[in-house]
């Protein structure tokens, strides 16, 4: 059994901006509308606090990365039995556009598609992080009492980042991601954490010493221009440099009827479904890449870049 380091759970903490900025963006792109995470909360949690979640009915979902099969995480809406029903109507909302009566197969497929979204962007921005492939798999929506995975029960804590989604007019939601220490570590690049040197000497003896090692097949990565290789990552960026781009910054969207459309005439005003002051999108050949603020500047419009992923993430959005 093992806790958490505290070295570890520093560099979880310390991260979680980045990640999570470029999760909200990647969500923002998949359904077409602003999605904010605000920084959440990461620590260490002991799984005895989390019993009760294996008594009570919950939504949640199981996922885990192909790359760490041994690994899987979970993510629960509302932890906390006093917010779990309003976070899963909340939930429900966002993803069906009304809450039914009763979560039913079309509700769980319907939190299954979301979770599917939520880590593939959460291996986006992990990936961007350590320049490694991250592929979502085997993400299984359940609304019953959770079994925690084997390796869970290998361990006495467990890292809990709650995090919030917000959506324009909709009621923010707020999920728990629950992973090992493991898990952790692969997402960020360190090396996973040391074992029992007794039991490491206890393999070692065992093994027999005349049987070869099997030849692990080389595994598929994505394309990535900052990977690794013998080029260096500015010789390949260099490659990039002279290929146009479409910039094009979107101020608001609204959905109408061909009726109301039907009756747009010069002088009319069309509302969009943002609020004044509000952050604009600036998207690179229709994908999102930046947030800012509207100026004049020698009377022409332009835009301040107030949030922007980051060179790595841009060049990967846009080979997406």
């Amino acid at each position: 059994m093992s806790e958490v380091s505290a070295e570890l759970l520093t560099q979880f903490v310390v991260k979680q901006a980045q990640v999570w900025q470029s999760v909200a963006m990647y969500l923002s792109e998949q359904n077409n509308t602003l999605v904010e995470i605000p920084t959440p909360q990461s620590s260490a949690v002991p799984i005895s606090d989390l019993t009760g979640l294996t008594t009570d009915t919950v939504l949640h979902l199981q996922a885990q990365f192909a790359e760490q099969s041994d690994a899987p995480c979970l993510f629960i809406v509302g932890e906390q039995p006093s917010e779990r029903a309003a976070n899963e109507r909340a939930l429900l909302e966002a993803t069906l556009g009304s809450a039914p009566d009763a979560i039913d197969d079309a509700a769980l497929s319907a939190v299954q598609a979301f979770g599917q979204h939520l880590m593939q962007g959460l291996a986006i921005a992990f990936g961007n992080l350590t320049s490694k492939t991250f592929t979502p798999d085997q993400i299984i929506a359940s609304y019953e009492p959770i079994v925690f995975p084997s390796n869970f029960l290998t361990v006495d804590e467990v890292i809990a980042t709650r995090f919030t989604i917000q959506i324009p007019e909709r009621a923010p939601f707020t999920l728990t991601w629950l992973l090992t220490e493991n898990l952790a570590r692969a997402l960020l690049g360190m090396p996973p954490a040391e074992s029992d040197p007794f039991q490491s000497l206890l393999l070692n003896s065992e093994a027999a010493p005349s049987a070869p090692a099997p030849t692990a097949a080389p595994a598929t990565v994505g394309f990535n221009p900052f990977a690794d290789a013998d080029d260096t990552p500015e010789r390949n960026l260099d490659l990039l440099m002279d290929i146009p781009l479409e910039v094009s910054v979107e101020l608001g969207r609204v959905t109408m009827l061909i009726r109301e459309l039907l009756e747009v005439g010069t002088g009319s005003i069309v509302e969009l479904q943002k609020a004044a002051g509000e952050p604009v999108e600036v998207l690179v050949n229709g994908r999102l890449i930046a947030r800012g603020e509207v100026v004049v500047v020698e009377d022409n419009f332009a835009v301040r870049i107030t949030e922007i992923l980051s060179p790595v993430e841009r060049i990967q959005r846009l080979g997406a």
